[in-house]
């Protein structure tokens, strides 16, 4: 009874331990520095962390943190310089506006990356059709799987192999060719699953989806940083 007493009054003047701290939140939009239009799909989070949020189609974020951390946020997003922010301690009573710096470079770059995604899409003789950001972003949480199943008519999981999607065709199941990054999915559709869908760039399904070509926003990046182009869709993926 004595050690119990004791241990209990030292445990009382201990600090208490961060993982029982109760998270606070940041609440706040990032705008175009020049025209304060709303930056949807910018990438708010804790400076030297991997962790953070997306904005919303309105430019919205929120995001939690625990109290003791220092407000040091970095945002990032395509067409933007990537910009760091220190705000006040007082940030969690407020709502926080971010004025981001547009990147003329960058949004010159990727209006010529959209032109030739438009382009390819146009040597098709199929059927194309785009899930755009607005979409993405739009569409409410969910993986890229998740999105697949409900964009592509009558995909369901193949009969043979579960991590691949099936759709029926001319009395057939035909397995859902799935592409990322300008790769195939070496695990199956179900690879997607380790993709949050408002963290995609763009996804086209070709030929009513028996054909998916899903683009993350890092690669999209990657690509306008190295100058990468487009494979032709002959190419495969």
């Amino acid at each position: 009874m004595i050690l119990w007493l004791l241990g209990g009054i030292a445990g009382a003047g201990m600090p208490h331990d961060l993982g029982a701290q109760e998270p606070t939140f940041i609440r706040g939009r990032v705008l175009d520095r020049e025209t304060r239009v709303p930056v949807a799909g910018a990438f708010v989070g804790l400076t030297r962390s991997d962790s953070g949020v997306l904005t919303d189609s309105l430019g919205v974020f929120t995001l939690g943190l625990l109290r003791d951390f220092d407000y040091a946020l970095t945002v990032e997003s395509l067409g933007y310089r990537t910009m760091e922010v220190v705000l006040n301690p007082t940030a969690p009573d407020e709502f926080t506006t971010i004025l981001l710096p547009p990147d003329p470079v960058a949004i010159q770059g990727l209006t010529v990356l959209v032109d030739r995604f438009e382009r390819r899409r146009r040597t098709y003789f199929g059927s194309v059709r785009v899930i755009d950001q607005d979409r993405l972003l739009n569409g409410g949480p969910g993986t890229a799987y998740d999105l697949l199943q409900r964009s592509v008519p009558f995909a369901r999981p193949c009969l043979r192999a579960n991590e691949d999607l099936c759709m029926i065709r001319r009395g057939r199941e035909q397995v859902v060719r799935v592409c990322i990054d300008e790769r195939p999915a070496f695990a199956g559709a179900r690879e997607l699953e380790g993709f949050d869908s408002r963290e995609l760039y763009l996804v086209e399904l070709y030929d009513w989806g028996s054909q998916v070509r899903v683009y993350s926003r890092w690669y999209v990046d990657r690509m306008l940083s190295e100058g990468r182009s487009l494979k032709p869709l002959s190419f495969g993926c």
